[in-house]
């Protein structure tokens, strides 16, 4: 009996030592130069984001081309115009011939359904006002806004570009005009943006994104966009619940802006989230466990 009870013991000890082993591999790993800030709440607005190109000129090109088309109509039949009054006063007195005069009055009939057909194609584009002329330090960017989105956007309201030439880099504008039409080939709208380029490094056809803020103001708790990790389809950020204690906590993304992101959920103001060491503490927290044995 006595040497029964001393066995259960010995079992029930050994078992305990590899729950404690289990319980230390279980901590969480410690990963050093760890640094974290506050996430705080913050005035932020929602925002549309469009592909942008840097143009030369305030119009689409579709927009420029119907301008031109209308002049040129207009322009011939101005030209149509004169011509039929010339052959009307030469046949008053008999020296133009009668066939000449109706082939002219033909052509001014003409042309005028080619300037009327034109005028309805430019006003298809809608008639924002006129632009003012750039800054000395200023640039056009063309915005394509996706057709859901343009009742969302006003003019002069904040913008922002971000080129592919030059990465991590902004150029701050405003919408210059809200969209006044839709192309039916890219289902968006051109959005004409005018930007600041004090340093002249736009150049025509340079592509990128635009962000245009849209909406009222709103309360929003941000965090630095360093300490946003993924987790397969999934954004985190590891808490700092105690000290030296940080736990990953999914979050729900909301807009960004200057190296800050919203945090939609998962997330409350005043609490600190780790910015440098996010992405160790994710490997770490991936790593399997060693040692243990079933």
């Amino acid at each position: 009996m006595r040497a029964a009870v001393l066995s259960a013991l010995a079992a029930l000890a050994f078992g305990c030592g590899r729950g404690s082993e289990r319980h230390e591999a279980a901590k969480p790993p410690v990963v050093p130069g760890v640094e974290t800030v506050a996430a705080a709440v913050a005035s932020v607005h929602d925002a549309v984001r469009a592909f942008g190109v840097v143009a030369a000129e305030s119009e689409p090109p579709d927009v420029r081309d119907a301008r031109a088309q209308l002049a040129d109509a207009e322009a011939k039949h101005q030209l149509a115009e004169q011509q039929v009054r010339r052959l009307e006063e030469l046949a008053q007195g008999a020296v133009a011939p009668r066939k000449e005069l109706e082939a002219a009055r033909a052509d001014l009939a003409s042309t005028a359904a080619a300037a009327d057909r034109a005028r309805h194609v430019l006003a298809a584009f809608g008639m924002n006002p006129a632009s003012a002329p750039l800054g000395a330090d200023e640039g056009w960017a063309i915005a394509q806004v996706v057709q859901s989105d343009i009742t969302r956007v006003q003019a002069r309201t904040p913008a922002r570009l971000t080129c592919d030439a030059y990465p991590g880099r902004s150029f701050d504008g405003q919408v210059d005009a809200a969209p006044t039409y839709v192309d039916p080939t890219s289902r968006t709208a051109p959005v004409r943006v005018r930007v600041k380029d004090p340093e002249h490094l736009l150049r025509p056809g340079m592509t990128g994104g635009v962000t245009i803020e849209v909406g009222a103001a709103r309360e929003a708790v941000m965090v630095p966009s360093s300490a946003v990790v993924r987790d397969g389809t999934q954004s985190l950020v590891f808490v700092e619940e105690t000290d030296g204690k940080y736990v990953p906590r999914p979050i729900e993304l909301g807009v960004s802006r200057d190296g800050q992101v919203e945090a939609a959920s998962g997330v409350k103001s005043g609490e600190r989230v780790v910015t440098t060491g996010a992405a160790s503490l994710l490997s770490a927290t991936q790593l399997p466990a060693g040692g243990e044995e079933e």
